[in-house]
C-alpha cells in the first residue's frame, strides 16, 4: 500500500512511501505518521493513496510508525489549509504544521496525558457578563440582522467605541449554541483583552476553551483535544485559534478586525481575519468583523456589496461622545516648561482638574522607554543596536540601551565611545520619561504605565486593570495597549501626547493606522455618562486625519483614504506581495535580490501579466538581528497572474538553493 505525505518543512513537493495494507488501512488524508527523510525522522501528514508510484521500488522507504490514524483535520479544514497553501505560495505540510498543537504530532500519547485537562484561569475581569444587559434599540435591530437566516454574506459591524458590540457577540454565540453549532471568537492579542475573555467565559461557563500563546505546550494540546472532541464549543484565541477543530462551526467573530496582529509576520505568513471569511464560506458559518474603525480592505468590500454593512452609531445608554481640544505645540506660548515642549499647559490644567474631581484620565504616547536614543553633544555619535540598523532606545530606571527588535542590552557608558567627551545627552520622548515628569507636576497623583517594558504577561496586565477599575489609579501612561478595547467608567480625560508620530513612518497605511489609534483611544474617554474630553497635542492641528479622528468623521475619512490608495495603486485596489530577502553579508543579498527581480520581470514579460514590480531597495530596517534585508514589491490587479507569478517564483528559488533566505509575504502589513 502507497501513501502520499507532506513533511512540515519548506518543500513543494510530497513524498510517497510504503506501508502494510493491514496497518495503513484506518489512515485517512490528515493523518499522522513518522516517515525516514534524509539521514533523520519526521512527522509528516498523509494527504493521498495512490495506486501506483513513479517511485522506483528500491527506493521506496516503509513508514517508521502511524502517529495519529484518525484524521487531524475534516473535510471542510482540508479544503481551508490547501487554500491557505496555494494563496499565501506556502508549503502544504508548513501549513498542516501550523494549524495543530506541537504535542499532537509527538509520539502516540499516553492514556495519562487525557486523563485530565487543567482549569484554565480566565481571569476576574468580565465576570459581571453573566447578567444579560437590556439590548438598545439599535442593538436590536444589528442583531436581528446578524441572525437572518437568508444573509449568507459575512458582516461588517461598524460601531462607534462603547456602542456594545461585544453584547451582540455574546447574543450570537448564544443562539449558534442553542443550534447545536459552535464559535470562534478571535481577538488580536488574547494578553490585553482579558476583559472580553472573561465575559465569554462567564456567559457560557465549561463551554469555552482558549487558545493562545501564554498556554504551556500541553495546556494549549489538551485545550485543543477539548474543541476537537466536541467539549468545548466555544473558542476564544488569537490568530492561530481560526484552525481550531470546532465541531459544526456556525459562527466566528473577528474581534477588532482592522488589528494588523491578525497577520502573522513570520513562517507560514497569513493573515486570520482574511481566512475567517474563507473558512465561514466553506463551513457555511456566519462570519461577523466587528470594529470601531475597519480596515480599508473591509470598507470597500461592504461597499462593493461583498459583505453586509452593519452599523452602531450610538454608544450605549445614550452616552455622549467626548468633546476634543487641539493643541498647536509649535506654539512655545502654549509650553507646560521649556524643558518639555510635549507638554502643553492646557494638557496639564486639563490633568489637575481631573484629579481635583477624582476622576482617571489616560495619555497616549507609542513610544517605549525614557528617550528614542542617547548621543554625544561634542560630536553627534548616537548609539545603535550592532545586531540591527535602529537606534537604542535609553532607560533610565534603571539605566540602560536596549534594542526593541533583537532584545539587545548594554550600559549607558560614562563618556562618548568615538571621541571619548563626557557630554551625553538624550533626544525625544518614552512613557517612562513622561512618567517621571507627571511625577514632579503631581507628586500625590497615583501614576500607572501600561506598556511591555513594565507589564510582563496577562497577569501583570490584569492586576493592573483591575486597579484601575477599582479607581487606585489616577493617570494611566501607554502605548496602544491602552486603547486596546479597554471598558473604564471612570476615565474622563484622554491625552494624545505626540498625535504626529505615526503619521511620519514610510507606510502606504501611515494615515489609516493613525485615524484608528487616535478613534480608538479617544474612545475610553467618557463612558460613565459624562461626557470626557480628549486633548490632542500636535504639529498639525488642521491635519485632516486627525480632525477627522477628532469629530468621529468616518465616511470624511474612508472617501478622501480609498480615492488617494486608488490614485496610487494600493489596496484594495490592487493586490500586493512583497519579496524579502536575508543575509548576514550586504552584497551577498543584493546580487541575490537583483537576480530574482530579474526574474521576476522576465516571467511577468513572457506572459504579458499587468504587474508592477518596485524595486528591489533596501528594507527601511536595512540590518534585523545581524541579518542585512532587501526587499522588492510586486502590484498586481488580478490575484490570479500574482499567485502564478508567486508559484515561479518560488519553485526557481528553491531549485537555486541560494544561502540567502527568501521570504514571499502576499497581501503584507509591515513593510518596515
Amino acid at each position: 500500500m502507497i501513501i502520499d505525505v507532506v513533511v512540515p518543512f519548506r518543500v513543494n513537493s510530497s513524498f510517497h512511501y510504503r506501508i502494510d495494507p493491514e496497518l495503513g488501512k484506518d489512515l485517512k488524508a490528515g493523518s499522522i505518521v513518522e516517515v525516514p527523510l534524509g539521514t533523520k525522522k519526521t512527522h509528516a501528514f498523509v494527504v493521498g493513496f495512490p495506486e501506483v508510484t513513479s517511485v522506483p521500488d528500491h527506493k521506496l522507504k516503509e513508514v517508521s510508525q502511524i502517529i495519529q490514524p484518525h484524521s487531524m483535520f475534516d473535510e471542510n479544514m482540508l479544503k481551508l489549509l490547501k487554500w491557505t497553501s496555494e494563496y499565501y505560495c506556502h508549503p502544504l505540510g508548513e501549513v498542516f504544521d501550523a494549524a495543530i498543537p506541537k504535542l499532537q504530532v509527538k509520539a502516540k500519547k499516553s492514556k495519562s496525558r487525557q486523563s485530565k485537562t487543567p482549569s484554565i484561569d480566565f481571569g476576574l475581569l468580565g465576570k459581571e457578563a453573566s447578567e444579560k444587559p437590556v439590548l438598545t434599540a439599535e442593538q436590536q435591530a444589528v442583531l436581528k440582522h446578524l441572525l437572518d437566516p437568508a444573509e449568507v454574506r459575512p458582516f461588517l459591524l461598524h460601531g462607534v467605541t462603547g456602542s456594545g458590540k461585544t453584547e451582540i457577540y455574546l447574543r450570537v454565540v448564544e443562539e449558534v449554541l442553542k443550534e447545536g453549532k459552535g464559535a470562534i471568537i478571535l481577538v488580536p492579542e488574547i494578553a490585553l483583552t482579558p476583559q472580553l475573555m472573561g465575559r465569554f467565559a462567564a456567559r457560557f461557563p465549561d463551554q469555552v476553551a482558549v487558545l493562545h500563546s501564554e498556554l504551556t505546550p500541553r495546556e494549549r494540546a489538551l485545550q485543543w483535544e477539548r474543541v476537537h472532541r466536541g467539549e468545548a464549543k466555544v473558542v476564544v484565541g488569537a490568530r492561530s485559534a481560526i484552525f481550531a477543530p470546532v465541531q459544526r462551526l456556525g459562527l466566528i467573530v473577528v474581534d477588532e478586525e482592522q488589528e494588523g496582529s491578525f497577520k502573522q509576520e513570520d513562517s507560514l505568513r497569513y493573515n486570520a481575519r482574511d481566512l475567517a471569511v474563507v473558512r465561514g464560506s466553506f463551513e457555511k458559518a456566519k462570519v461577523i468583523l466587528g470594529s470601531a474603525t475597519p480596515s480599508l480592505e473591509s470598507y470597500s468590500n461592504a461597499g462593493l456589496g461583498r459583505y453586509c454593512y452593519l452599523e452602531l452609531k450610538k454608544r450605549v445608554h445614550d452616552r455622549p461622545s467626548p468633546q476634543t481640544h487641539f493643541v498647536d505645540i509649535k506654539d512655545k506660548a502654549q509650553w507646560y516648561q521649556p524643558k518639555t515642549p510635549w507638554l502643553s499647559r492646557y494638557l496639564v490644567e486639563r490633568l489637575s482638574s481631573t484629579l481635583e474631581k477624582k476622576k482617571q484620565a489616560i495619555l497616549y504616547l507609542n513610544r517605549l522607554g525614557f528617550a528614542h536614543f542617547l548621543y554625544c553633544t561634542d560630536c553627534g555619535h548616537s548609539y545603535r543596536c550592532k545586531n540591527c540598523d535602529v537606534a537604542l532606545t535609553y532607560y533610565q530606571a534603571p539605566p540602560r540601551l536596549k534594542c526593541h527588535y533583537c532584545g539587545l542590552q548594554m550600559a549607558v557608558p560614562k563618556q562618548c565611545g568615538e571621541c571619548s567627551g563626557p557630554h551625553l545627552d538624550s533626544m525625544g520622548l518614552g512613557t517612562e520619561q513622561l512618567e517621571g515628569q507627571l511625577k514632579k507636576i503631581f507628586p500625590k497623583a497615583r501614576i500607572a504605565r501600561m506598556d511591555r517594558s513594565q507589564l510582563k504577561g496577562r497577569k501583570d496586565l490584569e492586576k493592573l486593570l483591575q486597579a484601575i477599575s477599582d479607581q487606585e489609579v489616577d493617570i494611566i501612561i501607554g502605548t496602544q495597549m491602552v486603547a486596546k478595547g479597554h471598558d473604564f467608567p471612570g476615565i474622563a480625560l484622554v491625552g494624545v501626547v505626540m498625535a504626529d508620530a505615526s503619521l511620519n513612518l514610510p507606510d502606504f497605511r501611515s494615515n489609516e493606522r493613525t485615524y484608528q489609534i487616535l478613534t480608538q483611544v479617544a474612545g475610553r474617554a467618557g463612558r460613565a455618562g459624562e461626557p470626557g474630553e480628549v486633548v490632542i497635542q500636535t504639529v498639525h492641528p488642521g491635519q485632516p486625519t486627525l480632525k477627522w479622528a477628532a469629530e468621529n468623521k468616518s465616511l470624511d475619512f474612508y472617501t478622501a483614504e480609498l480615492n488617494a490608495r486608488k490614485l496610487f495603486g494600493f489596496p484594495p485596489f490592487q493586490r500586493l506581495a512583497l519579496l524579502r530577502f536575508q543575509h548576514p553579508h550586504p552584497q551577498v543579498v543584493q546580487a541575490y535580490a537583483d537576480e530574482i527581480t530579474q526574474v521576476l520581470r522576465q516571467i511577468l514579460q513572457k506572459y504579458q501579466f499587468q504587474c508592477q514590480v518596485l524595486g528591489p531597495s533596501e528594507a527601511p530596517i536595512a540590518k534585523l538581528k545581524k541579518q542585512y534585508r532587501w526587499q522588492c514589491l510586486l502590484k498586481a490587479a488580478s490575484v490570479k497572474e500574482l499567485q502564478q507569478v508567486l508559484r515561479q517564483i518560488s519553485a526557481y528559488d528553491l531549485a537555486k538553493k541560494s544561502r540567502v533566505k527568501l521570504a514571499i509575504d502576499v497581501d503584507p502589513i509591515q513593510a518596515l
